[in-house]
């Protein structure tokens, strides 16, 4: 009987240092299999801290980041001086600037003729030196300037919009008049890393 139970003793003490030899074995397996490396998030898009200064031959000029470019519409209309768009390569959303004659003699004129209700509170802001008024609808932000009949618009639609905020802020705050005569012997960005397009025409570096 004694030697039975201890017959059964070594079997039971067999069985458990088995057993633990597998569960080290596994965990050592485990621990030396291939790492999964954690899937890293793709860092979002920057405007970059590197300005342009792009001056425009209807008297004006601003800077903007130079991992941007600028697409210019050929203009047929006599009432237009300039109509442009600062857009990225990479990310959606645009910041558009025009500048053309009009009839409406006030700012609270050309927010009305746009449809924007009092509810929309305008701010005060500037465009150079040009009082100007800065309003944000459902879909985009709009800044009109007026000068002697002239109507000067920037519009940016709510696309990638911390992105284009920050371009915003660096249009306008670089934004500034020139005289005509040097805007119209430059009438490009002042950098040969830059873009601007002509529509229907090469780009001109």
């Amino acid at each position: 009987m004694k030697q039975k139970n201890t017959l059964l003793l070594v079997i039971v003490l067999g069985l458990v240092v088995i057993g633990l030899v597998i569960f080290f074995i596994q965990l050592r397996n485990r621990a030396s299999g291939p790492q999964v490396e954690p899937i890293s998030i793709k860092e979002k898009a920057k405007p970059s801290e590197t300005l342009i200064t792009y001056t425009d031959p209807a008297g004006f000029e601003f800077s903007y980041p130079d991992n941007l470019s600028i697409s210019k519409t050929e203009i047929e209309d006599p009432k237009v001086y300039t109509d442009l768009e600062v857009y990225s390569k990479d990310v959606s959303g645009s910041i558009k600037l025009k500048i053309a004659d009009t009839k409406i003699a006030t700012l609270s004129a050309w927010l009305k003729d746009n449809g924007i209700p009092e509810s929309n509170t305008p701010k005060e802001t500037k465009l150079g030196n040009l009082k100007a008024l800065e309003v944000k609808t459902n879909d985009r932000l709009m800044l009109g300037a007026l000068d002697q009949g002239v109507i000067f618009t920037v519009e940016v639609p709510l696309v990638e919009e911390d992105f284009w905020m920050k371009v915003y802020e660096k249009v306008i705050s670089g934004f500034s008049f020139v005289l005509a005569e040097d805007a119209a012997a430059t009438g490009t960005s002042n950098s040969s890393g830059s873009d601007v397009i002509f529509e229907g025409e090469e780009v001109v570096e």
